[in-house]
């Protein structure tokens, strides 16, 4: 029995790979007589198709397989079923006949029924036959190579795309939709053309491209292209296209990253709207792609690195070089704008230079916005150098941008990542410049740094090789001995936060903005976001909920729009780089207080700001202080100016406080030490949580009931069941008892 039993095991197991990695049956087509289905090289769709029907009535097979070295003449469409796999050798292709004059929008290869599911087309060649097909105008519609429309989970991967009229694939109402690891040259409209469709990823592509854009969409959202490399011949038009038209369909979750986009006609990257829609439902992320050269058609106005108008949008990590006419702009588009306002790119990270004028009059900017009145930039810690026009056009300036040569490693060579003396990647190794960028550790502040190799310098490195693997090495200050201060009451300034502040080139106390701080990562103890969208005439509040610094919120009335706004709280360890000395009084906390972008928080923009704090109810114990002394003072014009300051609330654990201030800049909250004989005791209130019983938020005027208590056992540690162990126990004793029966 015992045997019995392990021998059917046995074959059990030995058979369960088998079905598993079994391949599905292949139908193969040839052009020499040796397939299933063979073709002469005349009228060859019929015999494809013959293939392809052959799999939708069988299921057992999946794959209709185009053998090489042969060219298949089609002279009608292939008609795809769902559950089908269309594959080739590489050195099959599939041609269209000369002289078609096929009906416009017929393509060669559609799907044979609506609804259709889990196509995948790959490994050969489709060719166009363009110069046997002269009588129609390319990019209106004819001779598409594919064509799918509401279909679900598409493949097209791994073939060559050359030489026809139209698009390479276009998916109409299309889900999940995966374009990748092609080669196409020479197309007449789009290489990818995606409308109406969700879930769309396109990448590993080689593209260049003939009359129109590599990459689009329309009004298609859950979409990523990325690691595609884009170029032009002849006209083209914009690498990268995004296009939205109307409220019926967000595009809100588009990402475009780590693309190589060079020499195209029109802007690298495309994203523009038109109609009535609200902008919270066009959203862009735009990141580490390489930027070069493009615009070459200079007498066009529609041309540049990237080009906006009607979305909003994170801008991060480029790198845009030698473009025509500008960098990055916001601008007019093909269509009518956009019938809204309020749209807000946030651009950060970016290295922009020598981007050249144009023959249409552009005189070549760095940053440009020629719609101030509805579209709006917020800069943050970008590199700019050597623009022909300028810097900046209809836009405000921003310190915390830096202006120098970024010390590319050979730009002739299109090689940008950073010099430093630390160590750069070329490609294969890491080597030892002479010279460090001024990019490297010049990226805002927030920015994840945690990708880059070490030394890192603890923040991300501006261009488009920031936050990789690839970045370039941080010089080590072997200066720097000082350990970091924990505490927030006045100490002498180490020596690491003097040589950051010699280091930043930033130390000026006033003002401020989102746009980076300029503080020393070391001393910043703790910080804390807060978004909130300003539009002109409203009453303003940032809140912050997560009690993770001094600050609970900080409101304003708005005098200007400035969309999604960012505002951060920076508690410190030491008095901010940004201060030359500590304030008279006994220090409770420093903090940085940035909002906006830079220029933002002032008289011209806000009005009525006021800061809402807190103080621990210990410390004014144990330091003795006179609560009537508080005060929250802001450092600007290099001194210590102190702020109205009123007691808002207490509870249990804190003191709450609100201040005017007239902008937003380096804050220290101090007290003055009592006399002994007139200090105060304050005791926490009776049945009261403090912050180790209840983690919520606490503020002013807010009633704090006790958590109420009650005698519990405590108990027995739960048994945890592992089902693998139970079966393999199940198994040894179902065989020692076929064993005993044995």
């Amino acid at each position: 029995m015992l045997i019995i039993f392990l021998l059917t095991v046995f074959l059990v197991l030995i058979h369960v790979p088998v079905a598993l990695c079994m391949a599905a049956p292949v139908v193969y087509v040839d052009g020499n007589e040796s397939g299933d289905f063979n073709c002469d090289g005349i009228d060859d769709h019929v015999q494809i198709n013959q293939a392809l029907k052959f799999v939708a009535e069988n299921p057992e097979y999946t794959t209709v397989y185009l053998k090489g070295p042969f060219t298949y003449v089609v002279d009608s469409a292939l008609l795809i079923d769902s559950n089908t796999t269309l594959e080739g050798d590489s050195n099959a292709t599939l041609k269209l006949t000369s002289s078609a004059n096929w009906a416009r929008s017929q393509p060669m290869i559609k799907e044979n029924k609506s609804g259709s599911h889990d196509i995948t087309i790959r490994g050969f060649t489709l060719d166009g036959n363009r110069e046997g097909n002269r009588n129609v105008v390319s990019g209106d519609g004819y001779y598409n190579f594919i064509h799918l429309s509401d279909c679900q989970n598409i493949s097209v991967c791994d073939m060559y795309l050359t030489n026809n009229h139209g698009d390479g694939l276009k998916a109409d109402r299309c889900s999940n939709v995966k374009f990748c690891n092609n080669n196409a040259y020479m197309l007449g409209h789009d290489v990818l053309y995606a409308i109406l469709c969700s879930g769309v990823e396109a990448y590993d592509n080689i593209i260049i491209c003939r009359t129109n854009s590599g990459l689009r969409l329309y009004n298609t959202n859950h979409a990523r292209f990325y690691n595609n490399t884009i170029t032009s011949e002849s006209s083209g038009g914009a690498g990268i296209e995004i296009q939205k038209d109307g409220s019926d369909f967000a595009m809100d979750k588009i990402e475009i990253y780590a693309n190589t986009i060079y020499n195209t006609a029109l802007p690298g990257i495309l994203v523009f709207g038109s109609g009535s829609y609200s902008n919270s439902s066009a959203y862009v992320h735009i990141h580490h792609n390489q930027i070069y050269d493009t615009g070459t058609d200079s007498n066009n106005k529609l041309i540049g690195g990237i080009v906006s108008e009607g979305f909003n949008g994170l801008i991060e990590n480029n790198l845009i070089d030698g473009a025509y006419g500008n960098g990055i702009a916001q601008d007019k588009t093909y269509y009518h704008s956009p019938d809204g306002s309020g749209y807000v790119l946030t651009v950060r990270n970016n290295i922009i230079s020598n981007i050249r004028s144009s023959a249409s009059g552009i005189a070549g900017y760095g940053i440009r916005n020629q719609l101030p009145e509805t579209h709006f930039f917020v800069l943050q810690n970008n590199s700019l150098y050597n623009n022909l026009g300028g810097d900046y056009a209809g836009v405000e300036a921003s310190p915390w941008d830096i202006v120098a040569d970024p010390q590319y490693a050979d730009r002739d060579k299109h090689d940008y990542h950073l010099k430093s003396k630390a160590g750069r990647w070329n490609g294969s190794s890491w080597v030892i410049d002479n010279i460090s960028s001024p990019c490297i550790d010049a990226g805002y502040s927030l920015s994840d740094y945690s990708n880059e190799p070490e030394p890192n310098g603890d923040r991300i490195n501006i261009g488009p090789y920031g936050n990789t693997r690839y970045a370039s090495k941080s010089e080590i200050d072997m200066s720097n001995n000082s350990s970091d201060n924990d505490n927030g009451n006045n100490g002498d300034e180490g020596d690491d936060e003097k040589n950051d502040k010699d280091n930043s080139g930033k130390s000026s106390g006033g003002g401020g903005g989102t746009g980076g701080s300029p503080e020393t990562p070391r001393n910043i103890e703790v910080k804390e976001l807060s978004q909130v969208f300003i539009t002109n005439g409203k009453e303003v509040k940032f809140d912050f909920t997560k009690n993770a610094t001094c600050v609970l919120y900080i409101g304003f009335d708005s005098k200007k729009t400035n969309g999604k706004t960012t505002s951060t709280v920076e508690m410190l360890k030491n008095k901010s780089i940004l201060v030359s000395s500590p304030p008279p009084e006994k220090v409770y906390k420093y903090f940085n207080l940035w909002v906006g972008n830079s220029g933002y928080g002032t008289s011209d923009s806000i009005e009525n700001p006021v800061i809402c704090f807190r103080v621990n109810k210990t410390w004014i114990r144990e330091e003795k202080i006179e609560q009537s002394s508080i005060t929250l003072n802001r450092y600007n014009d290099e001194k210590w100016n102190p702020l109205l300051t009123s007691l808002s609330g207490e509870d249990g654990t804190y003191l709450y406080f609100t201040a005017e201030t007239p902008g937003f800049s380096p804050f220290a909250i101090t007290g003055r030490a009592a006399a002994e004989e007139n200090v105060i005791d304050i005791m926490p209130e009776s049945n009261i949580e403090t912050p180790e019983q209840n983690n919520e938020s606490k503020g002013p005027g807010i009633e704090v009931k006790p958590e109420q208590t009650e005698n519990k056992v405590t108990p027995e540690k739960e048994k945890v069941s592992m089902p693998g162990f139970e079966l393999i126990y199940c198994i040894i004793g179902l065989l020692g008892v076929l064993y005993r029966r044995g």
